[in-house]
């Protein structure tokens, strides 16, 4: 029999061992006060964090989202006042630089609609939104479709499952602004009795949408609560459930939450609790839509940003004041969260996202 030539036998083995290397999801934070991105290997076997590089950015980095077909990266710069976008390569753990706009002033959370074309971006200092075309390799086009006031502090971006209605929440005003939405413009209208008020000390922040069911979950962040929305047929929200986050003890005002999430397949909420410094669970009866309260789990201090990893077997939450991550293995069946690590990335983590 022949021997395979050496050089054959070492480019397979790079090639495996790049395969290997790569094949886990990538967990990206944002270090502001640094300006680049700590970028992490998981091990999805024991949700482990392996630091790859840190990757350079124009500005200081906020918060990250990514495309519909998993491909683009696009994320805010926030004193800059720009959106960027970058093609994500699995080789050498690339970013590729695509392009980038000039917009307005700390862009506080993007999202790209169910169809793939736009971007559509709240602002939390000018109180406004923006909607962006993304060509088919993830470009954005410098000039908006659309980009109107709203009211101050502008701080989330959600939508209905068919696309036709967008909600966008404000923290200072206690509102959310519900939105038609043309995706073949980029248009958004404010619906008639479309202006969502709740009441002095709430703050909606961050709104996430079932992915099966007409239900639309997000948080009050000066009221410490976790809310519930029954999204109507004229794309209208009705409230239909508010509960605490924090325990019955906490003192009223006290700390604020930030990010909020679902878990990918429609069962639970998480809810970070800065101040008390945890993350709160809440299980959502499919049924009904309500939520009862698992448990709160403590993390590091000031968590402002925290994400579930793609198996749904691990949480990873950032905290701001320490400079760490916390690491959570995450019962998929119960909800329940249990500390399993913590790793050092850099001052002020102030955005965690995942990509495959």
């Amino acid at each position: 029999m022949k021997a395979v030539p050496t050089r054959i036998l070492v480019c397979l083995f790079v090639s495996f061992y790049a395969a290997s290397l790569f094949a886990e999801p990538l967990l990206l934070v944002s270090l502001p006060d640094e300006e680049h991105l700590a970028v992490y290997k998981i091990n999805s076997r024991n949700g482990q964090l392996t630091h790859l590089r840190n990757h350079k950015t124009e500005s200081d980095p906020g918060p990250m989202s990514v495309s519909q077909d998993g491909r683009t990266l696009f994320l805010s710069l926030r004193n800059y006042g720009g959106l960027a976008s970058y093609a994500i390569g699995r080789d050498a753990i690339g970013l590729k630089h695509l392009s980038t706009v000039k917009v307005d002033q700390d862009p506080a959370y993007h999202w790209q609609d169910h169809s793939g074309k736009w971007l559509i971006t709240a602002y939390y200092h000018t109180g406004r939104v923006s909607v962006h075309a993304v060509d088919e390799n993830g470009i954005l086009k410098q000039e908006a479709a659309f980009f109107d006031e709203t009211a101050l502090n502008a701080h989330g971006v959600a939508a209905s499952s068919d696309n036709r209605f967008v909600y966008i929440p404000h923290t200072g005003p206690n509102l959310i602004v519900q939105f038609s939405f043309d995706d073949e413009s980029g248009q958004l209208s404010v619906l008639e009795n479309g202006l969502l008020k709740s009441a002095d000390l709430t703050g909606p922040r961050h709104l996430a949408t079932h992915p099966s069911r007409p239900w639309l979950y997000g948080d009050y962040e000066q009221g410490n609560k976790a809310v519930f929305y029954q999204i109507q047929p004229d794309g209208l929200l009705h409230t239909k459930q508010v509960i605490s986050s924090v325990p019955a003890e906490w003192p009223v005002g006290k700390g604020a939450t930030a990010r909020m999430t679902l878990s990918k397949d429609g069962r639970f909420v998480y809810v970070a609790n800065r101040g008390h410094n945890s993350i709160a669970t809440f299980k959502i009866n499919q049924r009904s839509g309500n939520l009862s309260l698992v448990g709160i789990y403590p993390t590091e201090p000031n968590p402002r940003s925290f994400v579930i990893s793609p198996c749904g077997k691990w949480l990873y939450a950032g905290g701001q004041d320490s400079g760490n991550l916390a690491i959570f293995s995450r019962n998929k069946r119960t909800g329940v969260l249990t500390r399993t690590g913590t790793v050092k990335t850099g001052r002020r983590p102030w955005w965690l996202q995942i990509v495959e």
